[in-house]
Protein backbone atom coordinates (compact mmCIF):
# COMPACT_ATOMS: atom_id res chain seq x y z
CA UNK A 1 0.00 0.00 0.00
CA UNK A 2 1.18 3.11 -0.85
CA UNK A 3 0.86 6.77 0.61
CA UNK A 4 -0.14 10.25 -0.28
CA UNK A 5 2.27 11.53 3.12
CA UNK A 6 5.28 9.61 1.80
CA UNK A 7 8.13 9.59 -0.12
CA UNK A 8 8.63 5.74 -0.27
CA UNK A 9 11.91 3.21 -1.89
CA UNK A 10 9.75 0.67 -2.10
CA UNK A 11 12.68 -1.81 -3.39
CA UNK A 12 14.90 -0.53 -0.63
CA UNK A 13 12.53 -1.35 2.26
CA UNK A 14 11.72 -4.82 1.34
CA UNK A 15 15.28 -5.44 1.25
CA UNK A 16 16.04 -3.93 4.64
CA UNK A 17 13.18 -5.67 5.92
CA UNK A 18 13.62 -8.93 4.35
CA UNK A 19 17.34 -8.71 6.04
CA UNK A 20 16.21 -8.29 9.35
CA UNK A 21 14.15 -11.43 9.05
CA UNK A 22 16.58 -13.11 7.62
CA UNK A 23 18.44 -11.77 10.81
CA UNK A 24 15.84 -12.82 13.60
CA UNK A 25 12.79 -14.76 12.41
CA UNK A 26 10.61 -11.89 13.36
CA UNK A 27 7.79 -10.34 11.03
CA UNK A 28 8.53 -6.83 10.11
CA UNK A 29 5.88 -4.10 9.38
CA UNK A 30 5.89 -0.20 8.47
CA UNK A 31 2.81 2.07 9.40
CA UNK A 32 2.69 5.50 8.17
CA UNK A 33 1.66 8.52 10.62
CA UNK A 34 -1.88 7.65 9.91
CA UNK A 35 -1.65 3.79 10.92
CA UNK A 36 -2.01 2.88 7.76
CA UNK A 37 0.30 -0.56 6.72
CA UNK A 38 2.53 0.21 3.91
CA UNK A 39 4.89 -2.78 3.49
CA UNK A 40 5.49 -5.86 5.63
CA UNK A 41 7.79 -9.19 5.66
CA UNK A 42 6.57 -11.84 5.14
CA UNK A 43 3.29 -10.48 3.59
CA UNK A 44 1.35 -13.17 5.37
CA UNK A 45 1.03 -13.67 9.12
CA UNK A 46 1.70 -16.07 11.31
CA UNK A 47 -1.21 -19.10 11.75
CA UNK A 48 -3.14 -17.77 14.97
CA UNK A 49 -3.13 -13.62 14.08
CA UNK A 50 -4.40 -14.82 10.62
CA UNK A 51 -7.15 -16.74 12.72
CA UNK A 52 -7.59 -13.43 15.25
CA UNK A 53 -7.35 -11.29 11.87
CA UNK A 54 -10.48 -13.11 10.06
CA UNK A 55 -12.84 -12.40 12.76
CA UNK A 56 -14.29 -9.13 13.23
CA UNK A 57 -14.28 -8.68 16.86
CA UNK A 58 -10.80 -9.89 17.18
CA UNK A 59 -9.41 -8.26 14.50
CA UNK A 60 -10.63 -4.45 15.60
CA UNK A 61 -9.30 -5.45 18.83
CA UNK A 62 -5.38 -6.28 17.01
CA UNK A 63 -6.06 -2.63 15.47
CA UNK A 64 -6.51 -0.99 18.65
CA UNK A 65 -3.73 -2.97 19.92
CA UNK A 66 -1.28 -1.12 17.40
CA UNK A 67 -3.19 2.08 17.23
CA UNK A 68 -2.41 2.27 21.44
CA UNK A 69 1.14 1.78 20.72
CA UNK A 70 1.36 4.19 17.94
CA UNK A 71 -0.22 6.82 20.35
CA UNK A 72 2.53 6.20 22.66
CA UNK A 73 5.25 6.24 20.41
CA UNK A 74 3.78 9.63 18.72
CA UNK A 75 3.95 10.89 22.83
CA UNK A 76 7.65 9.45 23.50
CA UNK A 77 9.08 9.23 20.18
CA UNK A 78 10.44 6.17 21.88
CA UNK A 79 10.25 2.45 21.25
CA UNK A 80 8.45 0.59 22.95
CA UNK A 81 7.62 -3.14 23.56
CA UNK A 82 4.45 -4.60 25.02
CA UNK A 83 1.88 -7.22 25.13
CA UNK A 84 -0.71 -7.33 22.53
CA UNK A 85 -4.22 -8.01 23.87
CA UNK A 86 -3.60 -11.70 22.73
CA UNK A 87 -0.87 -11.62 24.94
CA UNK A 88 2.45 -12.02 21.74
CA UNK A 89 4.76 -9.65 21.92
CA UNK A 90 5.45 -6.67 19.72
CA UNK A 91 7.74 -3.86 19.30
CA UNK A 92 7.14 -0.36 17.96
CA UNK A 93 9.15 2.37 16.58
CA UNK A 94 8.67 5.68 15.33
CA UNK A 95 10.18 7.47 12.50
CA UNK A 96 10.70 10.55 13.86
CA UNK A 97 11.95 13.23 10.98
CA UNK A 98 13.05 16.58 12.07
CA UNK A 99 11.31 16.52 15.39
CA UNK A 100 7.97 14.70 13.76
CA UNK A 101 6.35 11.69 13.91
CA UNK A 102 6.05 10.39 9.75
CA UNK A 103 5.12 6.70 10.46
CA UNK A 104 6.12 3.48 12.45
CA UNK A 105 7.66 0.38 11.98
CA UNK A 106 6.71 -2.60 13.98
CA UNK A 107 7.51 -6.51 14.75
CA UNK A 108 5.77 -8.99 16.32
CA UNK A 109 3.62 -12.22 16.17
CA UNK A 110 6.19 -13.83 18.83
CA UNK A 111 6.33 -15.21 22.36
CA UNK A 112 8.19 -14.97 25.12
CA UNK A 113 6.75 -17.85 27.15
CA UNK A 114 9.54 -20.37 28.18
CA UNK A 115 7.19 -23.67 27.45
CA UNK A 116 5.09 -24.66 24.38
CA UNK A 117 2.46 -25.50 27.00
CA UNK A 118 2.38 -22.12 28.41
CA UNK A 119 1.68 -20.71 24.76
CA UNK A 120 -0.76 -23.24 23.91
CA UNK A 121 -2.59 -22.50 27.53
CA UNK A 122 -2.82 -18.39 26.44
CA UNK A 123 -3.97 -18.96 23.21
CA UNK A 124 -6.84 -21.53 24.19
CA UNK A 125 -7.63 -18.81 26.70
CA UNK A 126 -8.08 -16.05 23.58
CA UNK A 127 -10.03 -18.37 21.65
CA UNK A 128 -12.42 -19.83 24.20
CA UNK A 129 -12.84 -15.90 25.72
CA UNK A 130 -13.76 -14.92 21.62
CA UNK A 131 -15.94 -18.04 20.69
CA UNK A 132 -12.96 -18.78 17.75
CA UNK A 133 -13.50 -21.78 15.70
CA UNK A 134 -10.03 -23.41 15.50
CA UNK A 135 -10.33 -25.99 12.71
CA UNK A 136 -8.87 -29.68 14.01
CA UNK A 137 -6.90 -30.67 10.61
CA UNK A 138 -6.15 -26.62 10.07
CA UNK A 139 -3.00 -25.11 10.18
CA UNK A 140 -0.71 -25.54 13.37
CA UNK A 141 -2.08 -21.77 15.48
CA UNK A 142 0.45 -22.39 17.93
CA UNK A 143 3.59 -22.36 15.96
CA UNK A 144 4.42 -19.34 16.82
CA UNK A 145 8.34 -18.53 17.04
CA UNK A 146 9.77 -18.44 20.93
CA UNK A 147 12.52 -15.77 21.43
CA UNK A 148 13.90 -15.05 24.93
CA UNK A 149 13.81 -11.66 26.87
CA UNK A 150 17.07 -11.06 25.90
CA UNK A 151 16.94 -11.75 22.07
CA UNK A 152 13.72 -9.39 22.14
CA UNK A 153 15.67 -6.78 23.45
CA UNK A 154 18.48 -7.07 20.83
CA UNK A 155 16.19 -7.58 18.08
CA UNK A 156 14.19 -4.08 19.47
CA UNK A 157 17.65 -2.40 19.50
CA UNK A 158 18.93 -3.20 15.74
CA UNK A 159 14.69 -2.35 15.15
CA UNK A 160 15.54 1.45 16.26
CA UNK A 161 18.52 1.19 14.29
CA UNK A 162 16.88 0.76 11.61
CA UNK A 163 14.53 3.74 11.70
CA UNK A 164 17.60 6.07 12.28
CA UNK A 165 19.04 4.20 8.79
CA UNK A 166 15.57 4.41 6.66
CA UNK A 167 15.52 7.91 7.40
CA UNK A 168 19.12 8.48 6.74
CA UNK A 169 18.86 7.12 3.48
CA UNK A 170 15.93 8.46 2.57
CA UNK A 171 14.22 5.67 2.34
CA UNK A 172 11.24 6.98 3.83
CA UNK A 173 10.38 10.55 3.66
CA UNK A 174 7.15 13.46 4.06
CA UNK A 175 6.29 14.78 0.57
CA UNK A 176 6.73 17.95 1.67
CA UNK A 177 5.35 19.29 -1.60
CA UNK A 178 1.92 17.09 -1.11
CA UNK A 179 2.28 18.65 2.36
CA UNK A 180 2.42 22.40 1.51
CA UNK A 181 -0.68 21.53 -0.86
CA UNK A 182 -2.51 20.55 2.47
CA UNK A 183 -1.11 23.53 4.28
CA UNK A 184 -2.15 25.98 1.49
CA UNK A 185 -5.36 24.28 1.83
CA UNK A 186 -6.30 25.03 5.40
CA UNK A 187 -4.85 28.54 4.98
CA UNK A 188 -7.72 29.57 2.66
CA UNK A 189 -9.99 28.10 4.63
CA UNK A 190 -9.42 29.83 7.53
CA UNK A 191 -8.11 33.10 6.81
CA UNK A 192 -9.87 35.04 8.66
CA UNK A 193 -9.10 32.88 11.78
CA UNK A 194 -5.90 32.79 13.45
CA UNK A 195 -3.14 31.26 12.24
CA UNK A 196 -0.56 31.37 14.53
CA UNK A 197 2.55 29.42 13.81
CA UNK A 198 1.82 27.58 17.14
CA UNK A 199 -1.74 26.67 15.64
CA UNK A 200 -0.01 25.13 12.19
CA UNK A 201 2.42 23.29 14.46
CA UNK A 202 -0.63 21.85 16.39
CA UNK A 203 -2.74 21.13 13.22
CA UNK A 204 -0.46 19.16 11.37
CA UNK A 205 1.87 17.91 14.26
CA UNK A 206 4.92 19.09 13.01
CA UNK A 207 7.87 21.35 14.18
CA UNK A 208 8.49 24.82 13.82
CA UNK A 209 11.72 23.76 11.86
CA UNK A 210 9.72 21.80 9.62
CA UNK A 211 7.26 24.34 8.77
CA UNK A 212 9.54 27.02 7.89
CA UNK A 213 11.91 24.30 5.59
CA UNK A 214 8.60 23.09 3.89
CA UNK A 215 7.73 27.14 3.47
CA UNK A 216 10.33 28.11 2.55
CA UNK A 217 11.63 24.97 0.39
CA UNK A 218 9.02 25.20 -2.12
CA UNK A 219 7.80 28.60 -1.85
CA UNK A 220 10.89 30.95 -1.01
CA UNK A 221 8.76 32.96 1.53
CA UNK A 222 8.51 32.16 5.77
CA UNK A 223 5.35 31.17 6.63
CA UNK A 224 4.22 34.31 8.22
CA UNK A 225 5.09 35.89 4.34
CA UNK A 226 3.33 33.10 2.58
CA UNK A 227 0.04 33.79 5.00
CA UNK A 228 0.40 37.96 4.30
CA UNK A 229 0.44 37.15 1.01
CA UNK A 230 -2.07 35.09 0.55
CA UNK A 231 -4.59 37.82 2.93
CA UNK A 232 -3.84 40.10 0.44
CA UNK A 233 -4.40 38.14 -3.02
CA UNK A 234 -7.84 36.83 -1.51
CA UNK A 235 -8.45 40.72 -0.62
CA UNK A 236 -7.27 41.93 -3.86
CA UNK A 237 -10.05 39.13 -5.44
CA UNK A 238 -13.14 40.68 -2.91
CA UNK A 239 -12.33 43.86 -4.09
CA UNK A 240 -12.75 42.93 -7.47
CA UNK A 241 -15.60 40.37 -7.36
CA UNK A 242 -17.71 41.99 -4.34
CA UNK A 243 -18.92 44.99 -3.39
CA UNK A 244 -17.71 44.75 -0.10
CA UNK A 245 -16.68 47.41 2.06
CA UNK A 246 -13.13 47.39 2.51
CA UNK A 247 -13.33 46.93 5.92
CA UNK A 248 -15.42 43.67 5.91
CA UNK A 249 -12.80 42.61 3.19
CA UNK A 250 -10.33 43.24 6.11
CA UNK A 251 -11.92 41.09 8.21
CA UNK A 252 -12.56 38.47 6.43
CA UNK A 253 -8.99 38.17 5.08
CA UNK A 254 -7.65 37.58 8.66
CA UNK A 255 -6.69 41.48 9.10
CA UNK A 256 -8.24 42.54 12.38
CA UNK A 257 -6.91 45.87 12.66
CA UNK A 258 -8.40 47.75 9.33
CA UNK A 259 -5.68 50.44 9.41
CA UNK A 260 -2.56 48.10 9.30
CA UNK A 261 -4.76 46.32 6.14
CA UNK A 262 -4.46 49.39 4.61
CA UNK A 263 -0.68 50.34 5.06
CA UNK A 264 0.12 46.41 3.71
CA UNK A 265 -2.09 46.51 1.26
CA UNK A 266 -0.85 49.49 0.07
CA UNK A 267 2.73 48.12 0.48
CA UNK A 268 2.36 45.28 -1.66
CA UNK A 269 0.39 46.78 -3.97
CA UNK A 270 1.11 50.17 -4.66
CA UNK A 271 -2.06 51.74 -4.46
CA UNK A 272 -5.02 51.95 -1.50
CA UNK A 273 -7.34 49.11 -1.05
CA UNK A 274 -10.22 51.44 -2.95
CA UNK A 275 -8.03 52.70 -5.77
CA UNK A 276 -7.01 49.28 -6.62
CA UNK A 277 -10.92 48.41 -6.83
CA UNK A 278 -11.46 51.28 -8.96
CA UNK A 279 -8.64 50.62 -11.11
CA UNK A 280 -9.94 47.29 -11.87
CA UNK A 281 -13.66 47.10 -12.08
Amino acid sequence: MNTPNLNLNTPKLLELMKDFYLLTGIKIVIFDNEYNEILSYPESHCNFCALMHGNPVTRQKCIESNERSFQKCRKTEKLEIYHCHAGLVEATAPLVDNNVVIGYIMFGQITDFDTKEELINKIGTVTEYYKLTVPKNGPDIYNITQKTSEQILAAAKILEACTFYVLLTDMVSLRRQNFMNNVNTFLMEHLSEDLSIERLMDEFQVSRNKLYDSTTGYLGVGIAEHIRNLRINEAKRLLVETTLPVHIISDKVGFNDYNYFCRIFKRMTGVPAKQYRKQNT
